[in-house]
């Protein structure tokens, strides 16, 4: 007789083991949080510092044009031009302060933004600021007589009531140079 080897049968195999099975599971977890618009806040982030230093380059220019009372702060907390002098010097002047207002208006709109609340609101505190801070021979404006009016004035010449508080200040009318203003009422001295 033929014996053909694929019928053969196998040995058995034991299945068992004297010790039970040990499983070791190392696992590592990394958890990202990505918001959709990160590339954007690292951008606005950026052209926000990009801002802010171009301000600071800009700034002994923006006190000359405005001890030579040619610009005066706006009740939008911009610069407004008042008179423009002749020339390349004159044009100058113009490029500036259009510059300035452009980056003040971004870092204003940021400041809303991050803060919940209307650019008129963070405007009208940056102006607030300005006219606090502003030198007596600089051009500001001022609350008029009725509301929702205003007036240029020089800082130094405008009565104290007529300057709104600032919110920064914390109430007090205190200028640049830690003079504080006289009580309502009185006018301040002109240097």
């Amino acid at each position: 007789m033929i014996a053909l080897p694929g019928c053969r049968t196998m040995p058995e195999v034991p299945i068992t083991t004297p010790k039970p099975l040990e499983v070791n599971l190392n696992m590592r977890l990394d958890v990202y949080q990505y918001r959709g618009d990160e590339p954007a806040d690292k951008e606005a982030g950026k052209a926000l510092a990009e801002a802010n230093t171009r301000m600071r380059n800009r700034m002994a220019e923006i006190i000359n044009y405005k001890g030579n009372e040619l610009v005066g702060e706006n009740h939008r907390g911009l610069l407004e031009i008042r008179q423009v002098p002749a020339g390349k010097w004159g044009e100058d002047m113009k490029k500036q302060v259009a510059a300035e207002n452009e980056d003040r208006m971004l870092v204003m709109v940021h400041k809303a933004r991050e803060s919940k609340r209307t650019v008129q609101e963070v405007q009208e505190e940056q102006w607030k600021l300005q006219i606090n801070q502003a030198n007596p021979k600089e051009w500001i404006e001022i609350p008029g007589k009725t509301p929702g009016t205003f007036q240029w004035a020089r800082a130094g010449d405008q009565p104290a009531a007529a300057t709104p508080e600032s919110p920064a200040a914390g109430g007090q009318n205190r200028h640049r140079h830690g003079q504080e203003s006289p009580p309502s009422g009185e006018a301040k001295p002109v240097p």
